[in-house]
């Protein structure tokens, strides 16, 4: 239920109305979760939907529950009606959930449907047409939740239904329904002590107080963002909200992203009040003194992940509150002076002890932090003033600019900044952020919900971003995941519905369930994903494809690598995507054909991918730009003795001006200006067991004599000092190979061989696969697993 939602629900009808009368409209029939519809759709662009059955009765069994708003290609559009016929002849129908924002039930719409006992009618209802209701002979309670009674012909219920079912009505209404044609007839009319306001529903507990409720006994009462005001009016009196009812929240599970807002005012929660709940934000007022069984089980447990709970006095739970699940797995947030208070009541101190309830150690230039090691912290969640407001005045919360800094200093140490903590960010006011190159790991929930997020500059060391770090910062316009991201969790990016431009870096391995999914229509255009291999997803093993949404993959253009193109037509997923184009990425240029070496090049003036000498190649782009600098990196490991390659052209003034420069773990060592060369090969050692940090870069002084300025790279490659099969070392690969390969075999030694040139055949070991491997390669020419 969202805000204002019933407003909307009501003048959407009144444009129906309009429509009908005067404005064109099409229709179209449709299903979606089992239920049929009728789109009606005007010129203007408005539409609404009735539920239908498919052209055919006994269509519906169980128990239906019909969500307020339906997505259908492109759009979300309010359910208004229940159409002709709808649910006729459903003999197995036992409960139907009609929802808040149904104006009128069509001719016949529940004729025949012997197995249905009870109906609630939403305060939205206006109009029953002939026959609604007739040869429903089971149906014993009708819950009419309208204030005022609409008239209707007395033929849409049976009469053996008005003379002995009981008609249940708002309190104060009883007069108006005694008084209406139709309603009348009912023998049996009683007042209910529920009612309901901006499609929350509450039960009249004494005077002046009221509960959160359930609809009706079929539950599934709401959905999306539920706010509960500390006080609600109905017929002129004014209630104070003090209690979450037996059940209020069950199986309320038609939307993931359920967030539930309870005030100060509520004191009491009751048994099975979140059962069963696809709900994952619960945040508790301070009021509140107890929490019954049940209360967040049956399901909810799979799905909440952070528990507000602002009382500075843990409220009282039984062992069967929570499950095992939760205690594992939920992040539960306390005022920081009521900290010690919660680690030692019963059954609250289950929570894990290094969760820590949410409360950080210190805060500095008003971002909070929480201490993870010796000389290491992270920004932690909010910290929650000791008066239970919800944060400290001055914290993270209202800043404007996020800057999260290397390194900060608490109590004269200084520590390190390595990671965005589980919802530290959750719902900050902050238009950017930019992360310092410490920072290697963004936690769930971290950015969760921040809707004024438009700029995300991410650390260049970056490894992980956590499952829904940023779900539902819609303000999110552009995103660049740097080359250093290896994994992107489950809905890390779900929701961000103003994405139009993604763009991810050659280092991705692993996207979660539905990471970028949005429906809306006018978002994601272009997804360009450098990385060679198509990154794995969820259920890959399964060939399931979940990581957009099919809105996305129809309307946005997938951008990949050309050396991975094939692959990502094929992969889970990527495959989806409409359309499908490749480019020459930064690795194509600069490997040799096969090679896997990643590279990044990033800042003002990264290196560009040409076409031209007959190849295709990489170069700086600073070309002209006075004190300016343009560099590739890369990190090989080599097992072995091994010889890095590369071709290289150059041009710069001389060494001391322009340089063109290439260094390995720091040092400077090859360095060339004043150059213009055809392309030529450079080479060098590296050690066996070492790891190198590759550097290649054109530094550009503050003169420019208009010609050249550039540094190009290309068939960059780290090789084996003694090739695959040279098994006696001599720089060749031939038939005496072969003898030093069989002589290796029999006498378990041979002077030179390693096992690299002996292991032909790449599968780990060396044995008689490697002789046949070696002599079909002399044969053929080719290699086995090349």
């Amino acid at each position: 239920m969202k805000k204002n939602s019933l407003l909307l629900r009501l003048l959407t009808f009144v444009a129906f109305l309009t429509c009908v009368v005067g404005v064109r409209a099409a229709t179209e029939n449709f299903s979606s979760n089992g239920i049929y519809y009728q789109l009606r759709t005007y010129s203007d662009g408005s539409g609404v939907l009735t539920v239908e059955n498919n052209g055919s009765f006994n269509t519906y069994s169980g128990v239906v529950n019909i969500p307020d708003t339906v997505y259908y290609n492109g759009g979300y559009y309010p359910v208004t009606g229940i159409g002709y016929q709808a649910f006729k002849g459903c003999t197995g129908l036992t409960a139907v959930t009609i929802p808040e924002g149904v104006t009128m039930l069509l001719n016949e719409s529940f004729a025949g449907c012997t197995s249905l006992t009870r109906i609630t009618l939403p305060s939205t209802m206006t109009a029953i047409y002939n026959y609604a209701f007739t040869g429903c002979t089971n149906l014993q309670f009708i819950t009419c939740m309208r204030e005022t009674a609409e008239s209707f012909n007395s033929n849409n219920f049976d009469a053996s239904t008005y003379a002995s079912a009981v008609l249940m009505v708002p309190q104060g209404s009883l007069s108006s329904y005694q008084s209406t044609s139709a309603w009348s007839q009912f023998s049996n009319m009683q007042e209910q002590n529920k009612f309901v306001v901006d499609g929350i529903y509450y039960t009249i507990t004494s005077g002046t107080t009221v509960s959160v409720t359930y609809r009706d006994t079929d539950y599934c009462s709401y959905d999306g963002y539920v706010n509960i005001p500390p006080t609600v009016t109905h017929n002129g009196t004014t209630y104070t909200v003090t209690g979450i009812g037996t059940s209020a929240f069950r199986d309320c599970v038609n939307h993931w992203e359920c967030e539930i807002y309870v005030p100060n005012t509520v004191t009491t929660i009751g048994n099975y009040a979140f059962y069963n709940c696809h709900v994952f934000y619960v945040e508790l007022g301070k009021g509140v003194t107890s929490i019954g069984n049940y209360a967040f089980q049956g399901g909810t447990e799979d799905y909440m992940g952070i528990l507000y709970c602002r009382s500075a006095t843990p409220p009282t739970i039984t062992s069967n509150t929570f499950s095992e699940k939760a205690y594992d797995n939920v992040v539960l947030w306390v005022p920081r002076d009521a900290i010690p208070a919660y680690m030692s009541a019963t059954n609250w101190s289950n929570f894990r002890d290094d969760y820590r309830f949410g409360a950080c150690d210190f805060v500095c230039d008003s971002i909070p932090y929480r201490i993870t090691g010796f000389d290491e912290v992270e920004v932690s969640a909010y910290c929650m003033a000791p008066d239970s407001s919800r944060y400290y005045t001055g914290t993270g919360y209202e800043l404007e600019h996020v800057n999260i800094p290397l390194t900060v200093e608490y109590e004269g140490r200084r520590y390190y900044v390595t990671s965005i903590g589980y919802g530290a960010c959750l719902q900050w006011k902050m238009t950017d952020v930019t992360m310092a190159d410490n920072i290697m790991d963004i936690e769930t929930y971290a950015f969760y919900h921040c809707p004024n997020l438009t700029t995300v500059n991410f650390s260049h060391y970056l490894k992980n971003i956590g499952a829904a770090a940023f779900f539902g910062s819609t303000a999110l316009n552009e995103l660049y995941i740097p080359n250093s991201v290896e994994t992107i969790g489950n809905r890390a990016f779900y929701r961000c519905d103003n994405l139009r431009s993604l763009t991810i870096g050659n280092g991705l391995e692993y996207v979660g369930w539905q990471a970028f999914y949005s429906e809306y229509d006018g978002g994601l255009q272009s997804v360009t994903c450098n990385a060679p291999v198509p990154p794995e997803g969820y259920d890959w093993a399964e060939n399931v494809d979940n990581m957009f949404s099919s809105v996305q993959y129809q309307n946005a253009t997938l951008h990949v690598p050309a050396s991975g193109y094939q692959a990502y037509q094929t992969a889970p997923s990527w495959r989806c995507f409409n359309n499908i184009q490749s480019f020459y990425s930064l690795d194509d240029a600069l490997n040799v054909p096969g090679g896997t070496i990643k590279f990044s090049s990033e800042g003002d003036y990264p290196f560009v991918v040409v076409e031209g000498d007959g190849r295709v190649y990489a170069q700086s782009s600073n070309q002209g730009v006075h004190n300016s600098e343009s560099r590739v990196t890369t990190t090989v490991h080599v097992t072995e003795q091994s010889i890095l390659s590369f071709d290289f052209k150059a041009w710069g003034e001389g060494v001391s001006y322009d340089e063109c420069v290439f260094m390995k773990n720091g040092t400077s060592i090859f360095r060339y200006g004043a150059r213009d060369n055809d392309w030529e090969t450079y080479s060098v050692e590296l050690n066996a067991g070492g790891t190198y940090e590759l550097v290649w870069f054109y530094h550009k002084d503050v003169s420019d004599n208009g010609q050249g300025d550039y540094f190009a790279l290309d068939n960059i490659k780290v090789e084996p000092k003694i090739p695959r099969g040279d098994v006696d070392c001599d720089g060749n690969v031939g038939i005496g190979d072969v003898s030093a390969l069989i002589d290796y075999l029999l006498n378990g030694a041979s002077p030179g061989v390693t096992v690299t040139s002996a292991d032909t055949d790449r599968d780990g070991n060396v044995s008689i696969g490697d002789v046949s491997a070696l002599i079909d390669y002399l044969l053929n020419g080719v290699w086995p697993n090349s």
